[in-house]
């Protein structure tokens, strides 16, 4: 009779739990859920090991709890259930460990944020609940073969914490496992308002929040990896994307709560280089709530004197650099680049962008990418468009100015149309990102490359000819280019013929910052400890003598800090490294009509 009652509590509490969920995700409005595809994220999710592992473990042990319990009555098949559980019940000792080294790290950010007494009550009482659900799936499959009663007692306490606690995040995983990094929220559409002064810019309070970033907010879990992957948690900045969502989930029933005013230093602290997104295992999107916190706080005009001046620049000049926009690209019709006007059949827009037209070190770069191309036979596939040529808008948009963002995107729209643009190359990922991915919302399709890209197309199809060395690379993946894009492995495809790679810890998609993103390279923000110099400190620690970007900022980043620190290790643009590389000889000459470069690149 006791193992009945016992087992019509567990099942019971568990189908509550089901019912719970099933409602929460029908908030979200989405039509369909592809549940094969949900299962397929978890698994690679694991696979990458770290939180994606330990946060499979505890999903997967509490269904394993539940066929564990179903066939309690079969010892045979119980007992290979439980041996199979073994590499999940590794993973719940490792997600316990894990979560009470992130309990003791909140409270020093908690501390550092200056964070109240009910905030700090309400963070640790769900990361004591969330241990709890850990330890307790996992006594629950260790004890279900030897101790069955006892095994669902624990599962039936564990499903109840479950019904409680842990509906929300579970929903958001299930709605939002497949949005991608660089889904980007428009909260408006320029081209389609009638009356600008009747739109909503920003999150000013909580009432301006989108219903489903708020559903999002709340679905926080207090997991905490987030913080342990943030750049600015780690300079010591006054950011943790956690406490951002939190702010939003605790004061969600507080319409009129100043949440602009809350979050002001934080969400100018973020380098929006989307680590806190990837890395949450529920798929909270931190940087919804910090983009618009600054759309509100530039709408408000609370910003500082250095953003001002940048959107500022922008709006007068039409770049970020406070320079005349005529003869921008001067220097590079010198070096045989011609306007798209003089050479209207190019294949290819080479987008110079406002760093690498206007900035010394940036024009290196530029001019190495040039010569390669030149040394291929392919300059007179390419052209520029010369004073034509302004901001891409990404610099206005990571800053908040969305009406300015969405001008310019307009603006460069009819440009690419009265120039039959299709094809673009840019050594930014920035301007990589928004061209390929944030300029599709205002119906502007272009093939973009970044010119790494091209250049390992270049070298595959024998068009320029490397050379190996002996110089020992390390290289530091750009996060927009790698983490937003994935793209990882042309530039490793390209090193690996020229020297050997040192890899970083934090590389490839799990890039770690170099401090520039978000608009961050136009202003100060108090830290501990300089972002690009954490970072480069773990570039020169691999025992690399050369590092390799692949990002005007970040090469502008990382240079600083070598001269800071008085490094003698290289720091150059894979563009550079190649062009050193070429062997003497020439190996094409300009063919017109030659389309030896058009193929596709991945």
């Amino acid at each position: 009779m006791i193992d009945e009652l016992l087992m019509l509590l567990f099942l019971v509490t568990f189908v509550v739990f089901i019912i719970l969920l099933l409602g929460r995700v029908k908030l979200y409005n989405k039509r369909k859920i592809n549940i094969t595809k949900l299962i397929l994220y978890e698994f690679r999710e694991a696979l990458k090991g770290g939180v994606g592992y330990m946060h499979f473990s505890i999903a997967s042990g509490v269904i394993l709890s539940l066929l564990l319990a179903i066939s309690s009555s079969i010892f045979s098949l119980s007992l290979i259930l439980w041996i199979i559980s073994l590499p999940i019940m590794a993973g719940l000792i490792m997600a316990t460990i894990y979560r009470a080294r992130v309990l003791i790290r909140s409270n020093v950010i908690h501390k550092r944020l200056n964070a109240d007494k009910e905030f700090i009550r309400e963070s640790n009482k769900m990361q004591i609940i969330l241990l709890c659900i850990i330890v307790l799936t996992f006594l629950d499959i260790l004890l279900s073969v030897f101790i069955p009663k006892l095994s669902l007692l624990i599962g039936t306490v564990r499903n109840v914490f479950l019904a409680l606690f842990y509906v929300k995040p579970a929903a958001n995983l299930i709605i939002n496992y497949d949005r991608e990094l660089t889904s980007f929220k428009i909260p408006f559409r320029l081209d389609e308002v009638s009356d600008i002064e009747n739109v909503k810019f920003g999150y000013e309070k909580i009432s301006d929040v989108d219903r489903e970033v708020l559903l999002s907010c709340q679905s926080c879990g207090e997991i905490g990896a987030c913080d342990e992957g943030c750049p600015a948690v780690a300079a010591g900045r006054l950011l943790s994307p956690r406490f951002v969502v939190r702010t939003v989930s605790l004061n969600s029933n507080n319409p009129g709560f100043e949440l602009a005013i809350k979050l002001e230093h934080q969400a100018w602290a973020c380098t929006t280089c989307g680590m806190c997104v990837y890395s949450c295992p529920v798929r909270v999107n931190h940087l919804d709530v910090i983009y618009g916190v600054r759309r509100a706080l530039v709408a408000q005009g609370r910003v500082d004197r250095k953003i001002a001046d940048v959107l500022l620049s922008i709006s007068q000049y039409g770049n970020t650099m406070s320079s005349p926009n005529v003869g921008r690209h001067d220097w590079l019709r010198e070096l045989g680049v011609k306007t798209i006007s003089e050479n209207p059949d190019a294949e290819y827009l080479l987008w110079v962008g406002c760093m690498g037209s206007f900035d010394g070190r940036a024009r290196e770069i530029i001019k190495a990418f040039v010569d390669i191309l030149r040394k291929a036979g392919m300059l007179d596939k390419i052209a520029i468009l010369g004073d034509e040529e302004t901001c891409c808008g990404d610099p206005a948009r990571r800053l908040g100015e969305e009406s300015r963002f969405q001008e310019i995107v307009l603006k460069n729209k009819q440009l690419f149309e009265k120039y039959g643009i299709k094809k673009l190359i840019t050594i930014c990922p920035h301007g990589y990102n928004v061209f390929k991915n944030e300029y599709k919302e205002f119906g502007i399709n272009l093939d973009v490359y970044h010119h790494v890209q091209i250049i390992q197309q270049l070298i595959e199809e024998g068009r320029i000819v490397v050379k190996r060395g002996d110089t020992v690379f390390t290289i530091h993946d750009p996060c927009y280019l790698a983490r937003y894009n994935r793209v990882v492995k042309p530039q490793r495809r390209i090193l690996v013929k020229l020297g050997d790679i040192k890899e970083p810890p934090r590389h490839g998609e799990r890039t770690f910052c170099c401090g520039a993103g978000g608009a961050n390279y136009w202003y100060d923000v108090p830290e501990e400890k300089r972002i690009s110099h954490i970072r480069f400190e773990e570039l020169v620690s691999t025992g690399a003598s050369t590092i390799v970007t692949l990002c005007p900022f970040c090469n502008a980043m990382l240079l600083d800090a070598k001269r800071t620190k008085e490094s003698s290790v290289e720091v150059k643009d894979i563009a550079e490294v190649v062009l050193e590389s070429l062997k003497e000889e020439r190996l094409i000459e300009n063919t017109p009509g030659d389309k030896g470069a058009s193929s596709k690149i991945s």
